[in-house]
């Protein structure tokens, strides 16, 4: 319930009022001067405050004295003390009756655990608003894994947390990859098929372990029929009545692959990024119904999930991959190549500086592949088994090399951006330059401008171009803020080909 108590003009004067000067307390460290009708004062349970005003104080009232307690401690000071917490109002009058509303907000004791959080987090600033069981943990930190850290703590005082804090700095990574692979293959390939029949009749026998013959569409009477002429040498010769046709392939060869792929890209904290380049290969797949069109990705492709950990820290789960059709993995279904791909990749975790490099190394792979295809029995008989089976190696040897490196950025301000960009600086030429001169882009020095000149009042050199043995650079200041940074006209050189350009003046 409300009270009123009057101040009495005695209690805790430290000095006396001459010529209505104002009684003031020694206690500066817990002291707060009213000067405003109305004030806003927080404070913490079981702590004071001395309310000072400039004028006496002959009365006060607290509107809720189980929240608030209030004792005079001379003319013009207030002691008050929080009991619980909550909300509620303070009014004092002066001399001159002139009324002054201090709203006074009393918060549980969190300081216990603020300590902990201040002593455990040392680069962290944070503070907790107990809510009943409750409590709001605010503030800012430096690395994300203190957010989890801070909320532990928190927790073992409060039942239930509410997370308001931010991670400040930089939150943009951007990664630079370099995936090198060199691949050897080594391929040797001999099989044989033939077919000996009756010219005249429906005797004969077809041998096709190879695969090169189509056995069903080669009828008894006619040719050999290869699929997808896939022999590379055929011969045919009469035996009587017979007709011979043999089918002979032959081949050894050596593949080398050399890939080296950049890409860049980047992402915010916490959220994952894809790079791709490459693009989808279609191949005819038989089906019941026909034979339909399906489509295979292939490429160099690169996701990536970052985590800025701290000041210039990054955790970086990387998976690179890369990936190409290999035909010597296809098959063949009545008469139809389905190629058949190749895929490398890598997933890992790891940590570093930004600016710091990661490698992946040593993934060295050697496979050989080798397969027998024969007629039972007649494939085995030695020497004489070779015009019955067919036989190929294949021998593939794949090096691979990933480096990591990843940056913290930001993004740039107008003044900035640079000017210009691909195929900004050139134009289509015109019909005399085309037709005359061969020429079928030219360079674009201004608004409408060609390389002659031609339709121009004033003519200028294209920047970075070398004009009258020399290069010129020129800057637009015209969105650049008075305090921006820009780099000089023309710079330095300091070595052949190297040019150091310094802030202007």
């Amino acid at each position: 319930m409300p009270s009123n108590s009057i101040a009495q003009g005695t209690i805790g004067q430290r000095g006396t009022d001459s010529g209505g000067g104002a009684f003031t307390s020694t206690s500066a460290g817990v002291n707060y001067n009213v000067t405003q009708p109305v004030e806003r004062l927080e404070m913490i349970v079981k702590s004071s405050r001395i309310l000072t005003l400039d004028k006496r104080v002959p009365r006060f009232q607290v509107h809720n004295e189980q929240i608030l307690g209030a004792t005079p401690v001379s003319p013009n000071q207030i002691q008050v003390h929080g009991k619980t917490p909550g909300t509620t109002q303070l009014n004092l009058w002066d001399a001159e009756d002139q009324l002054y509303t201090v709203d006074v907000i009393v918060t549980a004791d969190a300081r216990e655990v603020e300590g902990i959080l201040a002593t455990q987090l040392p680069t962290a600033s944070l503070r907790v608003m107990p809510l009943n069981n409750s409590a709001i943990i605010s503030g800012t930190v430096t690395n994300v894994d203190d957010v989890d850290r801070a909320i532990a703590i928190v927790e073992q005082f409060y039942a239930s947390v509410v997370n308001n804090v931010r991670v400040v700095g930089v939150q943009q990574v951007l990664l630079h990859t370099k995936i090198m692979e060199v691949s050897r293959n080594k391929l040797r390939d001999v099989g044989i098929d033939w077919g000996f029949r009756n010219a005249g009749g429906v005797e004969g026998y077809l041998s096709s372990p190879g695969g090169m013959i189509s056995a069903p569409n080669s009828a008894l009477t006619g040719p050999v029929n290869p699929i997808n002429f896939q022999a590379d040498a055929r011969g045919a010769f009469r035996i009587g009545n017979y007709n011979f046709d043999g089918l002979i392939k032959a081949l050894r060869q050596n593949d080398l692959v050399k890939v080296l792929a950049e890409p860049t890209v980047v992402a915010t904290h916490g959220r994952p990024a894809r790079f791709i380049v490459g693009g989808k290969v279609p191949y005819l797949v038989p089906s019941m119904q026909g034979i339909t069109v399906n489509y295979e990705e292939f490429g160099t492709s690169v996701d990536f999930l970052p985590f800025v950990v701290g000041p210039g820290r990054i955790r970086l789960e990387v998976r690179p991959e890369v990936s190409e059709p290999d035909p010597s993995r296809g098959l063949t279904l009545d008469g139809t190549q389905v190629p058949g791909f190749r895929s490398r990749y890598v997933e890992t975790a790891v940590e570093m500086q930004a600016g710091q490099t990661f490698a992946i190394a040593g993934l060295l792979q050697t496979r050989v592949e080798a397969t027998t295809r024969a007629v039972p029995l007649l494939g085995e008989i030695p020497h004489i088994g070779t015009l019955f089976r067919r036989v190929s190696e294949v021998q593939n040897e794949i090096e691979l090399l990933i480096m990591v490196t990843p940056e913290l950025v930001e993004a740039m301000d107008p003044h900035e951006v640079p000017a210009g960009g691909p195929g900004l600086n050139s134009m289509s030429p015109t019909d005399k330059e085309l037709f005359c001169r061969g020429h079928i882009e030219v360079p674009l020095f201004g608004d409408g401008c060609h390389s002659n000149g031609e339709g121009c009042s004033t003519t200028f050199p294209m920047p970075g171009v070398p004009h009258n043995g020399e290069i010129i650079q020129y800057h637009d200041h015209s969105n650049i803020p008075p305090d921006a940074v820009v780099p000089q006209a023309s710079g330095t050189k300091v070595a052949p080909g190297v040019t150091v350009l310094s802030p202007a003046g």
